[in-house]
């Protein structure tokens, strides 16, 4: 899921890039939970700006989920809109998500 928002984010930022959308318009990206069950496609999506995506995106361990996706064994939730759960991988669930494709580190 993250390496397609890092690919919907770059559509966004060439689309804004050519038209005068303010810095608050909204862009939907895909619910980063995992999916239940052992399903990985979860089939939600998150309205965010460019700005708050790119600061969830500065720690490799955080994701932004659908409201209610959070998962209390594995993360904790660092942050909580109508729009969002932004949420900090635990150091159990680390290991999993090493293969950052920005290569942003944890913190």
């Amino acid at each position: 899921m993250r390496e397609v928002n890092e690919r919907i984010e770059q559509v966004d930022k060439a689309d804004d890039a050519t038209s005068v959308a303010p810095e608050e318009t909204f862009f939907e990206f895909l619910c980063e939970c995992g999916g239940d069950d052992g399903d990985i496609t979860c089939v939600e999506h998150v309205q965010m700006t460019i700005q708050e995506y790119e600061s969830v995106r500065s720690q490799d361990d955080r994701f932004t989920v659908y409201p209610g996706h959070e998962k209390e064994p594995l993360e904790r939730v660092v942050a909580r809109n109508e729009r969002f759960v932004v949420v900090d991988k635990r150091p159990v669930a680390e290991p999993f998500v090493e293969d950052d494709p920005r290569g942003a580190p944890s913190q």
